[in-house]
């Protein structure tokens, strides 16, 4: 339903103007084999910034190695578990540009950024989602990621808040604020941003341009990623239920629909002859509903993609709720992980305040209980 109303969605559609005005920040930890897409950005490399972390003799070569062949990059140092938000954020100390595109490692794109950016600019948007599609589509499982994430992208016609890790644009002045007030948790990061944005009633859309990405290319690889991924689904199901329900469809489906009646779908499993007289006519019907709500982006691997949506619908809440739980005990903590750091009621945020660079570190005004302002604090 949501996807056949997609044609409705408040989308900014990508003009003839460009603009020069952004900066490209890819985050980048951890290992220096991440940097995938060096080729694309040499094109805009004077408007590209490479934030690094250097928590390694061996990232400290790659930054070193980096400048030598020209490239602007920014040293952060950052200790314990990080996340990309928390190397953009202290990147952003670098940026003077009106607008950032945040860029991962191995995404592309065929078009002109600038014109982008131009659009968002025009349409007035402080944060923009954008097309999210697979680059390589070679192995099974590459192809049915392939339908999943053009289905996807369809559904952020209306809910642009759902920000992808892999690209997304937005103010420089809003993302400071927005990240200030991150949690940092990695799982579910990129959504979280989203959810920030509409807390502080600044204006999400969806930019109708297409950035390429690489997917898992083995089954093995596809579960690791898509533990990690239920597990932030779990997180904000459950460990954010309160500011869920600003979503009422998300909280709905997410909550309702997917974890709590987990349990009852294995229940019908378990009756093998309602299985047999139910189940292909399920299947049949959702292939059928498939194509037709997705009709613009069909693909005949649309016939396999009821199999491996109740494949995960069956098999990968429960691990992702495991690996929640398990990058919990790591914490040492009673508190649960991953709570985001905003309140309950919407605020306002002054961009004027976070136009200048500062600091990772956040400043919040206490009163009463919960949070209630939020300034940008020094460097």
């Amino acid at each position: 339903m949501q996807n056949l109303a997609s044609r409705w969605g408040r989308v900014i559609s990508l003009g003839e103007e460009t603009s020069s005005d952004y900066t490209l920040i890819v985050p980048l930890f951890g290992d220096p084999k991440y940097f995938r897409n060096g080729g694309y950005l040499r094109q805009f490399r004077d408007r590209t910034l490479l934030a690094v972390n250097v928590d390694s003799p061996k990232m400290r070569r790659f930054v070193a190695e980096l400048r030598e062949q020209g490239w602007r990059v920014h040293a952060s140092r950052l200790t314990g578990r990080v996340s990309c938000p928390e190397i953009v954020l202290d990147a952003l100390r670098s940026v003077n540009t009106e607008y950032v595109i945040r860029i991962d490692g191995d995404t592309v794109s065929y078009e002109d950024p600038g014109r982008a950016v131009a659009a968002a600019r025009a349409a007035g948007a402080d944060l923009c989602s954008v097309k999210i599609t697979v680059s390589r589509r070679e192995t099974l499982i590459e192809k049915l990621q392939a339908v999943e994430y053009d289905m996807s992208m369809l559904g952020r016609h209306n809910r642009a808040w759902m920000t992808s890790g892999a690209c997304m644009i937005a103010r420089t002045s809003a993302l400071r604020g927005i990240l200030s007030a991150h949690s940092f948790w990695f799982p579910g990061e990129d959504i979280e941003t989203g959810v920030i944005a509409k807390h502080f009633r600044l204006s999400v859309r969806h930019v109708d341009m297409r950035f390429y990405t690489d997917a898992s290319e083995t089954f093995r690889a596809w579960l690791r990623q898509r533990m990690m991924w239920w597990s932030g689904s779990f997180r904000m199901a459950f460990v954010n239920a309160d500011q869920t329900l600003r979503f009422p469809l998300t909280f709905a489906y997410t909550v309702c629909v997917v974890w709590l009646l987990w349990s009852a779908k294995w229940n019908e499993l378990f009756d093998p002859q309602h299985v047999a007289a139910i189940l292909p006519f399920v299947l049949l019907l959702y292939t059928g509903v498939c194509f037709l709500s997705n009709w613009s982006v069909r693909s005949r691997w649309m016939v396999l993609y009821p199999y491996y949506a109740l494949f995960q619908a069956l098999v990968l809440p429960p691990l992702g709720a495991c690996y929640y739980v398990w990058l919990w005990f790591k914490q040492r903590t009673i508190k649960p992980p991953g709570r985001y750091r905003i309140g309950l009621g919407r605020e306002s945020l002054d961009l004027s305040l976070w136009k200048a660079p500062v600091g990772p570190r956040i400043a919040w005004v206490a009163r009463v209980v919960r949070i209630t302002a939020l300034q940008p604090g020094p460097e």
